[in-house]
């Protein structure tokens, strides 16, 4: 979706259970901002020499007045729509905040502030659900009350210029500390409403930091890629039926078609009888230079011998040491989930060529019918990964 498919969301509820009451109210108060953003812009397209700089506090950010314009027509189109969204940029938060400001400068009598008036049904409905024991209506008290807007639009206000700056200074200072006092707060989504100089210094940290963790952003994006793939496998009924090795052929297609410069059953390394090469199902090189193993097999429930078999296959041909290599599980079972609770007690305690360092379940992309979890393993005081993507084949 565009940034024009969602209406703004209130700090009043819990929009992941909303209520028709709560739906309407939003619509209410999001009625009141579409009138005021319409007579801005109104202001606006009137050639009357009114731009963002005449209600913009103090532009000095790095957004010229062509954007500007077009951010507040994106903002009217959020507050038009009838599709809620819960989520909306810093800098929208940024300008809805400004223009309030701006029309309670420009508004002489404090009743025109908020120009529709709520519905006498719509109005009792709230009375009798949010009323409390001693009179008193937060939510009637909250949508009727301008300067109330500042608030209930904004969660926090960490898009205002001193209290930008003070995060700013407390990342460059101190990360861990910052992590701890704003653990959801993504500065990156901030950098149109940064100061420049803070900007530059952001950004050349953050450079710093791409470098020295770019070596991980190849196995990031490999992962992401076998989860994509491995979503599109699950998903084509074409192969419910098919031979381990057309499932094989499948993922090596798509990541070929990603760019990955792979060799399929390749002869590397020695057999699990150690006499003669073997065949790995795909080889990932990265600059030529191999880089990550894949094995794939399937299974119907938990054949220890043959699960032992493709991990020992791994790493008799990963001679170098990867830095991460994946065995993926094609199961056709009528209980995944008692096949993945299984599968998990069994390559946890597996006896590994090396050294088990640790062995963890990501909460993150774990899906009914796609699981996975990774294995350290230290190699050579070296920690390498065994990635575990397990994916349930429907019958």
């Amino acid at each position: 979706m565009n940034v024009g498919d969602y209406l703004l969301t209130l700090d009043l509820f819990d929009y992941t259970s909303l209520t028709d009451l709560e739906r309407s109210i939003t619509k209410y108060v999001n009625k009141n901002v579409e009138s005021i953003i319409r007579v801005l812009l109104d202001y606006l397209e009137d050639d009357n020499g009114f731009t963002p700089e005449c209600f913009l506090p103090y532009n000095n950010l790095k957004i010229n007045n062509d954007t500007w314009n077009e951010m507040v027509y994106d903002l009217y189109d959020i507050v038009r729509s009838d599709v809620i969204r819960e989520y909306v940029k810093p800098k929208y938060e940024f300008l809805l905040y400004v223009i309030l400001q701006w029309w309670a400068d420009c508004t002489d009598d404090s009743e025109d502030l908020l120009t529709n008036k709520l519905d006498s049904n719509l109005v009792t409905k709230i009375k009798s659900t949010y009323t409390s024991e001693d009179g008193e209506n937060y939510v009637l008290k909250a949508i009727t009350n301008f300067k109330e807007y500042y608030y209930i639009f904004f969660t926090d206000q960490d898009f205002l210029p001193g209290s930008l700056e003070r995060m700013l200074i407390i990342f460059l200072k101190n990360q861990d500390l910052f992590k701890e006092l704003f653990p959801d707060t993504d500065l990156q989504e901030y950098w149109d409403l940064m100061p420049k100089d803070l900007q530059e210094q952001f950004e050349e940290l953050n450079y710093e930091q791409y470098e020295s963790i770019k070596k991980d952003l190849f196995e990031y994006t490999l992962l992401q890629n076998l989860f994509l793939c491995s979503e599109r496998l699950q998903a084509n009924h074409m192969y419910k039926e098919s031979l381990e090795d057309e499932m094989n052929d499948f993922i090596r297609d798509l990541l070929t078609c990603s760019g990955y410069n792979l060799r399929d059953q390749t002869r590397q390394g020695t057999s699990n009888g150690g006499k003669q090469a073997g065949e790995v199902d795909i080889l990932v090189r990265k600059e030529n230079i191999p880089y990550s193993i894949i094995e794939a097999l399937r299974l119907s429930s938990i054949d220890k011998a043959y699960i032992s078999e493709h991990i020992d296959k791994i790493y008799k041909y990963d001679t170098l040491g990867n830095r991460c290599n994946f065995i993926i599980s094609y199961v056709k079972t009528s209980n995944f989930l008692k096949f993945w609770k299984n599968y998990l007690l069994f390559i946890e305690s597996y006896n590994y060529p090396f050294e088990q360092d640790e062995f963890t379940v990501p909460l993150d992309h774990q899906y009914p019918e796609l699981k996975w979890a990774v294995t350290n393993l230290k190699r050579n005081d070296i920690i390498t990964k065994l990635y575990h993507i397990v994916i349930h084949i429907p019958s």
